[in-house]
């Protein structure tokens, strides 16, 4: 199996099982499979239990209500929810991804809400993990970002360097880096991770990692531009 980053965030509990196309955007231009990463962001959005998902044309939108977030992958990926309902129907199921059964396991191991993944058209494969932390006490990118370095520490990348991103809705930074091939001799993965201190004192994270090198920060950064959070949960007033 190939290698994969794994940083044990604190799970939320998924009840609902996903397949992508199942949220699939109707709208216009959806269901082709031509779409690469680098076409551009369309002003449709996909309305799901208050989660709206801006998304590049055809592109499946994958809204989470239950967890509070949504994003899109390209046309073609898979994805499930990391429950023990959305892992037991793997059992019989036949992904096109390689190994996505085995990755997703994993994913879920180390905290993972989503795991989706696709195959491009060099033969690699790209996938992208969803998790939250909450209670973390984040509300600055100060704070987020001595978080990102105790990860990363945590995931032996003492040296690793941690970009603020600016504009962005919430607190949100971000981490680029290699993961080494599991096999001798194989080419490093290219990975970005992006944390968000999120309403309702969760901190996000979205794991985006690449077998094809080339497209990998155009790839990562249209799926970190589809990720959505719901609005914060108003208090009761008794």
């Amino acid at each position: 199996m190939r290698s994969r980053p794994g940083l044990a965030l604190a799970g939320l509990v998924a009840a609902a099982v996903l397949v992508a196309g199942a949220c699939t955007d109707k709208g216009k231009g959806s269901g082709d499979a031509s779409a690469k990463p680098g076409s551009a962001m369309t002003s449709t959005t996909v309305n799901a239990g208050g989660i709206h998902v801006d998304a590049p044309k055809k592109w499946e939108t994958i809204p989470v209500p239950d967890l509070g977030f949504g994003l899109a992958v390209p046309p073609g990926w898979e994805a499930t929810l990391l429950s023990p309902q959305g892992l037991a129907t793997l059992a019989g199921a036949s992904p096109k991804v390689p190994e996505f059964t085995e990755l997703a396991h994993a994913a879920a191991q180390s905290g993972g809400l989503l795991y989706a993944a696709g195959v491009d058209d060099q033969g690699g494969v790209s996938d992208v993990v969803v998790r939250g932390a909450p209670n973390t006490g984040i509300k600055d990118v100060a704070g987020l970002t001595a978080y990102a370095k105790q990860l990363a520490q945590q995931a032996g990348r003492p040296n690793q360097a941690v970009t603020p991103v600016e504009g962005a809705k919430h607190p949100t930074v971000q981490m680029r880096f290699e993961v080494p091939g599991a096999k001798k001799g194989a080419k490093p993965s290219q990975a970005t991770e992006t944390l968000v201190a999120g309403p309702n004192n969760v901190v996000w994270d979205v794991t985006i990692t690449s077998d094809t090198a080339s497209i990998h920060d155009a790839l990562a950064h249209q799926i970190n531009g589809t990720f959505t959070l719901a609005a914060p949960k108003k208090k009761s007033s008794g």
